[in-house]
């Protein structure tokens, strides 16, 4: 256009030179006002003059932006230049065209840095020193190179032609790398350290094919002496650490084996052994391996996958077992919980009969059973008879008026463990025609044995001056006399112990001599015989299990023998039951008894002439039966602490009397929430017995002479009976007394309701705080 607009202008400048030049004279004629150029006009208009031609402002940012680009350095400064043209208003078809020629610009500048970086690598592979850094390089071009032929080979667009030049170039670089490290092989081979080193690197290597412990310790030392053969010089130690490598790969190799053939093993003898503990020791032997795999540091993923299958199939093989064993244990607890419901529940039919049974035996009046126990008893009558031959109880028929009569001795038997201070043993007999049955549990505060030399400690019983007279120190001879009777301090090996039996001496010393023991104290027996024939010389066992001797018997003691004298003063407490020749419960009651001489009765001192008071502390034992129909039943024994507190002086003005708790209640050896009161009692006047004051009967008051059994707190109706005794054990001054007229001891007995299914009878026993 611009060209056309010059052209025209001359032409009409032409034509009006022709036209001046053909007339005569002309007149003057006005210049008219130049015209604007065009880029004058371009630019009145608003557009930009560039490069001899008007084009808009958004082409000429277009433009701009696209001379940018094509000379950005960097991809930040060609998209920078597109920024700053959006500013300018370019259209959405330039915008479109920049972001083209940006990408275009981008893979320019790629294309450049990988070329850069591919002549930076292939400046590195034109070295030739025989150094591991050379093959370094020489393996970094390589790689690129390998990168090169792999995408050539992916691209379905490339020729043959471009295929066959990168493989030329990748076979170069590799070419050019091995010839680099044949020169390093050939170095080594001529220097110490390079052969110490190719040997440990060729040791380290067999280990692909030979695993041995052999093999793998031969590789070892050789990398030691590589090691050595080295030094300083750390040129080698990438060599060294692909050998040693090699070796952690071997050994990894070993442990992730022997893993897994212990597994399979153990798999498969689940055939065989499919016990609980045979899965469990499997299933350990399964994770080991797993372990062991993941673990493995060296091992290629297609060799850990090769591993994993037959583990897995192992575990496969684990869990089909865990499964029968799960399946059959939960057979064996069903069938377990089952048996245990049906044993409940004969347990509870069992414990029923058992509650009836015992609680019918004890009746409403189990105290009347025993002697001592009654009214009409005389008085200091005691209900048993404990001696070193058994416990014998007084039993009545509990008749209107009773008659008492012995029950057969039940012989000691194994302990029945202790309550404080209060030792237990157990005392049975069976009938042997009948097979009616009585047994006993019966707890004493008897004393330790004395021990003393046997000058100072034997005696005959009370009789002590008959013993002084009978004995003579200088010769340590004891003259036992004729017929000592029922002695049971005497003991020997050939003396009887059931019948009896006649000891006829060989000539001619005419003696007969046993070894033997007196109140516990070593020696020897000897009875002189009137003749080789004579039968003067004999012993009788008796039922106490003492032995009656026969004849002149002398006991001589062997020098510095000392006795043991057991204690033959204390208290004793216990429970008493008798069953049929069908072991049902017929009778049960309790007891108390003395053994020897303890102050009680009317030798104490009258309780009504003292004043104070004191608290007595001990335990109780007895039997128990429960015969509820809503709840079940139960029966047997119990055990439980005792409580009780005495007020002294005359019942009129000071209120004296004593009364007491049994709580911490144990039946049949488990804590049971139950807890009795002992209610008030009077003393009397007849040295420390406690009974009901006549003119206040449990009759008229209910709380006389009654006891109230709580159970979880809820206390049943006043109930039963109790009854005690007061004893002291300690009387007089010291050493022997505690110089003291109160009571040092109390034993008594009980029995107990719980409305009309809870029934209880027992003793207690208790000393003085």
């Amino acid at each position: 256009m611009t060209l056309w607009r010059n052209l025209v202008v001359a032409l009409v400048a032409a034509f009006a030179l022709a036209a001046c030049s053909s007339s005569s004279d002309p007149e003057p004629m006005a210049m008219p006002e130049p015209e604007p150029t065009p880029e004058e006009r371009c630019t009145a208009a608003g557009d930009v003059w560039s490069g001899g031609s008007c084009i808009s402002a958004a082409d000429d940012a277009y433009n701009t932006a696209r001379a940018a680009i094509a000379a950005a350095e960097t991809a930040e400064a060609a998209e920078a230049a597109v920024a700053t043209a959006v500013e300018a208003g370019i259209t959405g078809a330039q915008l479109q065209s920049l972001n083209m020629a940006v990408e275009d610009r981008k893979e320019a500048l790629q294309m450049a840095a990988d070329a850069a970086q591919r002549q930076a690598l292939e400046d590195a592979a034109m070295c030739t020193a025989t150094t591991a850094e050379c093959v370094a390089a020489h393996n970094a071009l390589i790689a690129a190179l390998q990168g090169d032929v792999n995408r050539l080979a992916d691209d379905e667009n490339a020729t043959n032609a471009q295929q066959d030049a990168a493989q030329a170039a990748l076979d170069a670089a590799i070419a050019a790398r091995d010839a680099v490290q044949m020169a390093i092989n050939e170095i080594d081979r001529t220097t110490t350290a390079g052969r110490e080193v190719r040997e440990a690197i060729d040791a380290a290597a067999a280990l692909e094919t030979d695993r041995s412990v052999e093999a793998i310790e031969a590789a070892k030392v050789a990398i030691e002496e590589a090691r050595q053969a080295v030094g300083d010089d750390d040129s080698y130690d990438a060599r060294i650490a692909m050998a040693e490598r090699y070796v952690a790969r071997a050994e990894e190799r070993n442990v992730v084996a022997a893993a897994v053939m212990e597994a399979e093993a153990a798999a498969t003898g689940l055939a065989s052994d499919s016990s609980v503990d045979a899965v469990t020791a499997a299933q350990v032997l399964v994770d080991a391996a797993n372990m062991a795999i993941t673990d493995a540091e060296h091992l290629t993923d297609a060799e850990k996958a090769t591993e994993t299958a037959k583990v897995v199939a192992a575990q496969g093989t684990v869990t089909v077992a865990k499964n029968k064993n799960d399946a059959a244990a939960k057979i064996a607890k069903d069938e377990a919980d089952q048996k245990a419901k049906d044993d409940a529940k004969e347990k509870a039919k069992e414990m029923a009969a058992a509650g009836k049974a015992l609680k019918k035996a004890l009746g409403a009046m189990p105290l009347a059973w025993l002697g001592g126990d009654l009214d009409n008893v005389a008085a200091g009558d005691q209900s048993t008879n404990l001696s070193s031959s058994g416990l014998q109880v007084n039993v009545s028929d509990r008749a209107d008026t009773p008659a008492f009569t012995a029950s057969p001795r039940m012989k000691a038997g194994a302990s029945a463990g202790s309550l404080g201070a209060w030792a237990g043993k157990h005392y049975s007999h069976t009938n042997a025609g009948t097979k009616v049955s009585n047994s006993a549990v019966v707890y004493t505060n008897q004393a330790a044995p004395t021990v003393k030399p046997f000058a100072e400690g034997a005696s005959f019983g009370a009789d002590q001056a008959a013993f002084d007279s009978a004995y003579t120190a200088a010769t340590r001879t004891l003259n036992l006399g004729d017929n000592l009777e029922g002695g049971t301090n005497i003991k020997g090996g050939d003396f009887p112990t059931a019948g009896g039996k006649t000891f006829i001496p060989t000539a001619p010393s005419l003696e007969n001599t046993i070894r033997g023991t007196y109140q516990g104290a070593p020696g020897s027996y000897r009875c002189t015989s009137t003749s080789a024939t004579a039968t003067n010389c004999g012993a009788t066992a008796t039922a106490g299990g003492g032995v009656t001797l026969v004849g002149t018997w002398v006991f001589t003691h062997d020098s510095g023998a000392m006795t043991s004298r057991a204690d033959a003063n204390y208290l004793y407490f216990g429970w008493w039951l008798q069953k049929d020749k069908d072991d049902e419960p017929t009778s049960a009651s309790a007891f108390t008894g003395v053994v020897g001489d303890v102050d009680g009765n009317e030798t104490l001192t009258d309780p009504l002439g003292l004043t104070g008071s004191a608290t007595y502390n001990g335990a109780a034992a007895g039997k128990f039966a429960i015969n509820d129909p809503l709840t079940g039943g139960d029966a047997g024994h119990f055990t439980a602490d005792a409580t009780l507190t005495a007020k002294f002086g005359v019942a009129a003005t000071a209120g004296n009397g004593i009364s007491g708790t049994l709580d911490n209640f144990m039946a049949n050896d488990q804590a049971v929430p139950w807890s009795v009161s002992l209610l008030h009692l009077d003393l009397t006047a007849t040295g420390g017995t406690i009974a009901v004051d006549d003119t206040d009967t449990a009759d008229v008051n209910e709380s006389i002479n009654r006891t109230t059994w709580s159970i979880d707190g809820n206390s049943a109706a006043a109930s039963g009976s109790w009854s005690a005794q007061l004893y002291d054990e300690k009387p007089g001054n010291a050493p022997t007394g505690d110089g003291s007229n109160v009571a040092t001891s109390v034993t008594g007995t009980f029995q107990s309701h719980f409305g009309s299914t809870h029934t209880m009878v027992g003793a207690f026993g208790a000393t003085k705080e």
